[in-house]
């Protein structure tokens, strides 16, 4: 009898504890991440992720290098951020094309046997804090080249996906463009990219419910003003309630601080198991379980910020949410969750009908192999059933971007982080100093 029992059960018994190592990459390390980030030891936080790369495992490596990428990005290590990134993209564009063999582990098993590629809007970030690093390395072309990618990118992604998906600007990397063309006094293209960031921000509006600052309306009508077309400046000044707004020339004799803060955490991947009963050739039922990965936001206070210059005393600048990372991975998943749920559904049917077939054979065989039968099967089946919940955890669950305009020279800045209800959530101040004409992006990461 135990050589039957073998017989039946030992492969299951096999395929189970050969799953067990595969159920994605180590997430341990992220608790200390955290820690080491809300105290803006971003150097610390780097070391943490350095030292957890064997835990991310071959399948995971994109994720290694990406999350290097943010904390070295947040450590001023602006260089090593962008070569970890630029092979993060390399990764991604090799395994577009995924093995064979990869395809076919997780149709028997699940997709954490396949490497890890990202999600879209990961793909679109690598980008962005690529664009950021160049600027703080003062090579505003090179940043303009990143920003134009995000463009490309999701085009080409909306093709693949014949346009059915919801993420299909990205208002951040537009609004960057805006800016660095403004610094290169290219206000045509400066004008092209505010307005395509209006255009992301009207569907964020609708999508993720995120409304549109002020802020948009006056790079309008100063870019328009200096294109001469007035009749178009002053259409967008009506239609934005005739926002605060400066014109080109005396931009250019004062320099700029852009604020980009970088607030709360991502959203992290849980299991979402749906049961379905199947008919199981006997008159009875066989419960199929399927497995999706579900985003959930990690909830955070800040939602938007004022800007206050003591030297010398200013009105203070409202900043304001311009990338909602968390509402665009929750959207972005369910989008791709439509596209793969009949491949998730192929291939929990296929496990229930090996399944049955086992416990059919063992159940003419005895009870009691019947009863191992069902064991193993049933163990297989919840142990191979798991969602991909892999994502990169280092970035942020919101982005706020503002700009406040400064005569030449020192100046002490105090930014005050504000929840939904206007109470101050944290304060942190900043020196900087500023030559005529000059734009100066301050990077903040907070977690409240």
């Amino acid at each position: 009898m135990t050589q039957h029992r073998e017989n039946i059960s030992g492969g299951w018994l096999l395929l189970f504890f050969l799953l067990l190592p595969a159920c994605g990459a180590a997430t341990g390390q992220y608790t200390r991440v955290d820690r080491a980030l809300s105290l803006r030891n971003y150097d610390e936080a780097d070391r943490i992720i350095e030292k957890s790369k064997d835990g991310y495992g071959t399948r995971s490596d994109l994720l290694y290098l990406m999350d290097r990428g943010m904390t070295l990005h947040l450590s001023g290590r602006y260089r090593e951020s962008n070569d970890f990134l630029a092979a993060a993209e390399n990764k991604i564009d090799s395994l577009y094309a995924t093995s064979i063999s990869e395809q076919t582990a997780s149709l028997l098993l699940n997709e954490n046997t396949i490497s890890y590629e990202g999600e879209d809007f990961e793909k679109v970030m690598i980008n962005i804090v690529s664009a950021l690093n160049y600027v703080q390395m003062g090579k505003l072309e090179d940043a303009l080249v990143e920003a134009r990618k995000v463009d490309h990118k999701l085009t080409v992604l909306n093709d693949r996906y014949q346009k059915k998906n919801v993420y299909r600007s990205d208002a951040l990397a537009q609004y960057i463009s805006g800016v660095l063309y403004e610094a290169e006094r290219e206000y045509n293209d400066a004008n092209i990219s505010y307005y395509k960031a209006y255009e992301a921000l009207q569907n964020y509006r609708k999508d993720y419910n995120v409304s549109i600052p002020a802020l948009i309306g006056s790079d309008l009508a100063r870019t328009t003003d200096a294109l001469g077309l007035i009749e178009d400046r002053d259409g967008y000044l009506q239609k934005f309630g005739n926002p605060v707004w400066e014109s080109e020339k005396t931009l250019s004799e004062k320099g700029e601080v852009v604020l980009v803060a970088y607030v709360g955490r991502s959203p992290v991947k849980i299991d979402r198991i749906v049961t379905v009963p199947i008919p199981d050739g006997s008159g009875g039922i066989y419960p199929v379980r399927i497995a999706f990965p579900q985003f959930i936001p990690q909830p955070h206070r800040s939602r938007a910020a004022e800007i206050q210059i003591d030297t010398p005393p200013s009105p203070m600048v409202r900043s304001h949410l311009l990338e909602p990372v968390t509402a665009i991975a929750v959207k972005n998943l369910d989008d791709r969750i439509a596209r793969i749920s009949a491949k998730a559904i192929a291939r929990a049917t296929a496990k229930a009908v090996a399944a049955i077939k086992i416990r059919q054979e063992a159940a003419k065989k005895g009870s009691g192999q019947k009863l191992l039968a069902d064991v193993t099967t049933d163990l297989f089946s919840v142990a191979s059933e798991k969602a991909d919940r892999r994502s990169w955890r280092t970035l942020p669950g919101d982005v706020i971007l503002g700009r406040v305009s400064l005569p030449p020279g020192a100046h002490r800045l105090t930014v005050r982080y504000l929840s939904d209800s206007g109470a101050v959530v944290e304060e942190r101040t900043f020196e900087v100093s500023l030559k005529a004409g000059e734009k100066k992006f301050l990077i903040d990461r907070v977690l409240d």
